[in-house]
């Protein structure tokens, strides 16, 4: 079992040739022409999806955007040892980030459109997830540059690393004296960058690939030493940034929930709340004269049974000029919004549970299927065929009831018009034919005779012994 596993997971069965990877990888680093132009129109492109808030724009920018090829070229250069291919890498890579940041300065400086969207302030703050996306977004895309197949997995890695829109939301704040959005944006791709390397490098050592170069042991330490601490040195403030996004988001909900309990409560004098989850800080409006000091400690009181402590309570009330209007009409909004969605949700219900009671009251009984019945006058004519004394035949579906109390059973009725009665013989003979050409047992189908009205009005005797019914020409 273990060796099928590692035969799974080898890395080794599609390998792309050394020195053709080796080719990939320098191609990517190079500087001018193609790289250098397609690079100016991402920037552009990236700079107006943020802009406009539009994120097709933006992935479409960070699809063509070459940015990732210096980065990988540091990686793998740092992993083969090739400190040549590490000085261009690294030189190229800052060209690349200047133009990128000079680009991106200008169009906003020009842009009529100044308030950030939220596509702008979503890469504002890195956590330690962003870590996690670029490192394991890095490894992806060096396992695909080592294949021979070149597959889907580089566009995807360029989208999810998000490479190109750190560098324009930094220049939008460069352009704007936002230093605070400058500086989030730009920790977030030094982020991106450098565990993109790292997991780089990490790929190429693991696939063994051929060194072209060497080092000396002390060498060779001090770039592990620099490397762990660069690493270090980036982790260390996402991890406290993760930290904090998560116990921001834990008080949000907890004071969201206290505050909706006692909006709920009846008697409650809290009309709608407001949180701060970065100052921790639960506001509370209120109508009426409530004892605003025993409604705050109430509240702390609930929060810190929840695990939240240095909670501030801010009661107001609804009648104080500085009362956020517009956040009051959204909340009564969204009051009115979740209680039709819940009365649409339990009509629809009822709608439906109407319906399943109309479709089992018409459905028909299990002993009242329809028999596979034929056409009556094709069966006429072959029962006169057999019986010229048949002048007419009804067929009709029924229920026979017995008397030793079981359940009704569906039978099918065969009524004869006959000159005369038949003959035992002619009459069971003729029953269990029908019983084949209907495909009914004897059990299942019930034979009634019964003169025809023409043979009851003859007074002739000798004439009724004479009477036929023949088949219609």
């Amino acid at each position: 079992m273990r060796p099928n596993l590692l035969f799974l997971f080898d890395l080794r069965k599609d390998q792309q040739d050394p020195d053709v990877i080796d080719d990939m990888v320098r191609s990517g680093v190079q500087f001018g022409g193609t790289n250098l132009w397609v690079l100016f129109f991402a920037i552009l492109i990236a700079s107006v999806g943020l802009n406009t808030n539009s994120t097709a724009v933006i992935i479409g920018a960070m699809l063509i955007s070459p940015l990732m090829g210096p980065i990988v070229g540091l990686g793998y250069g740092a992993a083969v040892q090739d400190l040549g291919l590490i000085r261009v890498a690294g030189k190229n890579l800052a060209i690349f980030v200047g133009l990128s940041l000079l680009t991106s300065v200008l169009y906003f400086t020009l842009s009529p459109l100044e308030q950030p969207q939220s596509e702008l302030m979503a890469r504002t703050f890195p956590t330690l997830w962003d870590v996690l996306i670029a490192a394991f977004g890095g490894a992806a895309g060096m396992v695909a540059v080592t294949r021979r197949n070149y597959s889907n997995i580089v566009p995807g890695v360029a989208i999810a690393t998000a490479l190109m829109p750190p560098l324009c939301t930094a220049g939008f704040g460069i352009a704007h004296g936002r230093w605070d959005m400058f500086g989030g944006a730009f920790y977030l791709f030094i982020i991106n960058g450098m565990f993109i390397g790292a997991a780089t490098l990490a790929v190429a050592k693991l696939l063994r690939l051929p060194r072209h170069g060497e080092l000396d042991e002390a060498t060779r330490k001090r770039h592990r030493l620099i490397i762990f601490v660069g690493l270090s040195v980036v982790l260390l403030p996402s991890v406290w940034m993760a930290y904090r996004l998560v116990q921001q988001e834990v008080f949000a909900g907890v004071a969201t929930r206290v505050a909706r309990e006692l909006e709920a409560e009846p008697g409650s004098h809290v009309l709608m709340h407001e949180v701060d989850a970065a100052g921790r800080t639960l506001r509370l409006i209120v109508i009426g004269s409530p004892d605003s000091a025993s409604l705050q400690e109430q509240v702390q009181r609930r929060m810190l049974n929840n695990g939240q402590a240095n909670v501030t309570v801010v009661v107001r009330d609804a009648g104080d000029d500085k009362l956020n209007v517009e956040k009051l009409r959204q909340e009564l909004q969204e009051g009115v919004n979740r209680t039709l969605v819940e009365q649409v949700k339990s009509m629809d219900a009822q709608l439906k549970s109407l319906q399943q009671a109309v479709a089992q009251v018409n459905e028909p009984p299990a002993t009242a299927t329809e028999p596979p019945l034929v056409k009556v006058e094709t069966l006429l004519h072959e029962v006169q065929a057999q019986q010229p004394l048949v002048c007419a035949v009804t067929l009709a579906r029924g229920e026979r009831s017995a008397n030793d109390g079981g359940e009704p059973q569906a039978t099918l009725v065969v009524v004869l018009d006959v000159a005369r009665y038949l003959s035992a013989n002619d009459k069971d003979s003729l029953q269990r034919w029908l019983g084949v050409r209907l495909e009914k047992t004897q059990e299942a189908m019930q034979l009634i005779e019964r003169l025809d009205s023409r043979s009851l009005n003859s007074r002739d005797k000798k004439q009724r012994k004479q009477t036929t019914c023949s088949p219609k020409s």
